[in-house]
């Protein structure tokens, strides 16, 4: 019988970095297995490192982590806001942008995923952000009915053609 194990959402640190970079080759296998035209198989851990190390730094961005009791990361979420001042003809809100969130494969379907979404929804409604968007490959058929069920729709479309 498995016992319930106490999830804590915490903000990500740098001592968080090797265990975000495991979590990313995790989600990055499996998407370049879908779509390897996108997606390289490995890539450098030091340049893993920085990559995720900018998603906490930044101004307009944040990262949450997902721990047990004993500290040990189980998934993490990226998060970002933005304002259109640019664009004359779009509205001027403030947007919540969620960039990538993974789950140990050994601990989905307990209510992590949640738990980091909830997180980076409850940080976009302090920045003063109006909506959360997000962005899901056609493929990744289990995260589409994850966000459905968060009760996320289409917006919009992004479409693509190879020019090979």
């Amino acid at each position: 019988m498995r016992t319930k194990t106490t999830i804590q959402i915490r903000l990500a640190a740098n001592t968080d970095l090797e265990a975000i970079c495991e979590l990313s080759d995790q989600i990055n296998a499996q998407h370049h297995a879908a779509a390897p035209t996108v997606f390289v198989q490995h890539n450098r851990r030091e340049l893993d490192r920085l990559f995720w190390q900018t998603t906490f730094q930044g101004p307009t961005t944040c990262a949450f982590v997902a721990c047990d009791e004993d500290e040990a990361v189980l998934g993490f979420i990226t998060v970002s806001w933005q304002e259109n001042n640019t664009i004359p003809f779009l509205q001027r809100r403030k947007i919540c942008r969620i960039g990538t969130i993974v789950v140990a494969d050994s601990h989905q379907h307990q209510g992590i995923g949640k738990l980091l979404m909830d997180a980076a929804l409850a940080w976009g409604r302090e920045q003063g952000a109006v909506e959360v968007r997000l962005e899901v490959f056609d493929f990744n058929r289990n995260a589409i009915e994850f966000y459905q069920t968060q009760g996320y729709q289409v917006q919009s479309h992004i479409m693509c053609k190879s020019l090979d």
